[in-house]
């Protein structure tokens, strides 16, 4: 090789090796943008370039049988190490094991020892289960098979969540009814205060503000955002926006460690009023202005130490998933299928195992019949 053809292809070689640093910087600098987390690879949701698809198969469905059993809203699904799914359908606790087959359903409705009439959350301490009540403000205590154990009466209820969390127990309050915003008209910010809760239930200790966006009228209040709540270790991820945005909460410190968001192109609503409240009833005629824009993102899970995005963009009835390692890092983003099989698949609720199964509640497309469909989730 002549020493012209030798000298070519040392600075072909050489700037191939500045172009891949300089790439490899840039991807790091749009990164770092504004706490943003991108990755470098992101498509733009407007574009026509196609997506990968996750599959997921139907292994099975634990139905309404009209008796023992009647689903009206399943919700706070959780699943034990024996693989036994647990949730809370009001005004009623149920446990299936992992063949979904009925374990025990719990609450005597009433206002006496053992009994209940708004059951509101539950978590778990060891081998018990602690269920929160609104209506007589009180804690149940059940063993992990539902037996009753005893019960504690608390000077404060009307939590939206409720968690027991590095050995802690935390509770989420909607303070509007605490408030003089109950007495005012329009749309304001109002706060959801996170609390740190003795395990006697006599004292609570404030640790942040979420606001949360309301519509308020007549001493009704209508939540204008998405809101969930999960735990993982001594933080709690918290959805409370109508824009992309999941604040990541150290336990620990009381502070935000980390806002996630990324770039989204938001979805024009169609609807003429937002959903109402559920805790709050009002007549018809009390629909609050209608949102310009859908919620962002609908539902959030934590699965296999990555946070999962259940955004409101959806193609031919599948739905949007952006990924986030739990340190912020957009690392994927596909489309989840589900079979074809007469079911309405809604994201609210929705719980994903690490050992790659998803449960959520379903509506039967022909009988509006409520169930509970488990599928595997296959990431071909």
């Amino acid at each position: 090789m002549n020493l012209y053809v030798r000298t070519r292809l040392f600075f072909l070689n050489s700037t191939k090796k500045y172009l891949a640093l300089f790439s490899l910087l840039l991807v790091s600098l749009v990164v770092s943008i504004a706490g943003q987390t991108l990755l470098p690879h992101q498509e733009k949701l407007n574009d026509k370039k196609p997506r990968r698809i996750v599959k997921l198969e139907e292994v099975m469905r634990i139905h309404d049988d009209g008796e023992d059993i009647i689903f009206k809203n399943p919700r706070y699904f959780s699943q034990l190490d024996d693989g036994s799914l647990i949730f809370l359908d009001h005004p009623v606790l149920y446990r299936f094991d992992d063949k979904g087959k009925l374990i025990f359903k719990i609450f005597k409705m009433g206002e006496g020892p053992g009994e209940c009439l708004h059951p509101d959350y539950y978590y778990f301490d060891g081998n018990r289960i602690y269920v929160h009540s609104w209506i007589p403000a009180k804690i149940l205590e059940y063993e992990i098979n539902g037996k009753y154990i005893k019960e504690k009466k608390v000077p404060f209820h009307t939590f939206v969540y409720i968690g027991y969390i590095d050995n802690r127990i935390f509770g989420i309050r909607d303070e509007i009814r605490y408030s003089g915003f109950i007495h005012k008209q329009g749309i304001f910010e109002t706060p959801y205060t996170l609390y740190e809760i003795s395990p006697d239930f006599r004292k609570k200790e404030k640790i942040l503000d979420i606001p949360v966006e309301h519509y308020m009228k007549k001493a009704h209040w209508w939540r204008r955002t998405a809101y969930a709540f999960v735990p993982f270790k001594h933080y709690l991820f918290s959805l409370h926006t109508a824009e992309y945005q999941v604040d990541k909460i150290d336990l620990r410190s009381g502070q935000i460690e980390k806002i996630f968001k990324r770039p989204y192109e938001r979805i024009k609503s169609k609807k003429k009023g937002s959903v109402q409240d559920i805790y709050n009833p009002v007549p018809k005629n009390l629909l609050p202005p209608p949102s310009d824009y859908v919620k962002d993102i609908s539902w959030i899970q934590i699965a296999n130490n990555s946070l999962w995005v259940f955004t409101s963009t959806t193609k031919d009835e599948m739905r949007l998933i952006d990924v986030f390692d739990i340190e912020g890092n957009y690392i994927d983003c596909f489309y989840l299928q589900f079979p074809e099989n007469n079911e309405y698949h809604g994201p609210f609720y929705t719980l994903i195992s690490d050992d790659g199964f998803l449960f959520t509640p379903e509506d039967n497309k022909d009988t509006g019949l409520v169930s509970i469909g488990k599928y595997k989730i296959k990431d071909d």
